[in-house]
């Protein structure tokens, strides 16, 4: 593998893609912000423990046993952004992962396996602008979890 590992700085799971844009679509980060407000949480745990490649040249982590909370966290906000103007933007479902290492070469096939977990509580979520090929995010939005029992539409 010949890409650069992500700095712990950019390390996030990502959830929704909401597409490759030359500059912003107007109206975008003014929805998504707006469906952001909307969802209420409490925080949760999650675990990362399954080493494997993934779509467009990267390694990822994921969590071998699915994740509950954090698939229930994500369905919720895939629900609300489908019946929503963002629906349009939404370019694929992501399977919830942490990206190690992008590699424009693409990563080889790697054999999966099980790591040592890594682990932490999720206590907010964001709304990312990945400047592509440029290596860097701008956060656009922040939401603390402190609702709910589970992720909801507060309406």
């Amino acid at each position: 593998m010949r890409g650069i590992l992500f700095q712990a700085e950019r390390l996030h799971i990502s959830l929704v893609g909401l597409g490759d844009h030359d500059g912003l679509p107007g109206g975008l980060v003014e929805i998504a912000c707006r469906i952001g407000t909307m969802i209420e949480a409490k925080p949760f745990d999650v675990s990362f423990d399954w080493l494997s490649a993934f779509g467009g040249g990267a390694l990822v982590l994921r969590g071998s046993d699915g994740a509950p909370s954090l698939q229930a966290f994500w369905r919720n906000l895939a629900a609300v952004i489908a019946d929503s103007p963002l629906k349009p933007f939404v370019t694929n479902s992501i399977e919830p992962h942490v990206t190690l290492l992008r590699d424009e070469v693409r990563v080889p096939r790697v054999r999966e396996r099980i790591v040592e977990p890594i682990g932490w509580t999720v206590r907010d979520f964001v709304l990312i602008h990945s400047l592509i090929r440029q290596g860097l995010y701008k956060e656009l939005g922040r939401w603390q979890l402190n609702g709910h029992d589970d992720s909801l539409a507060a309406m």
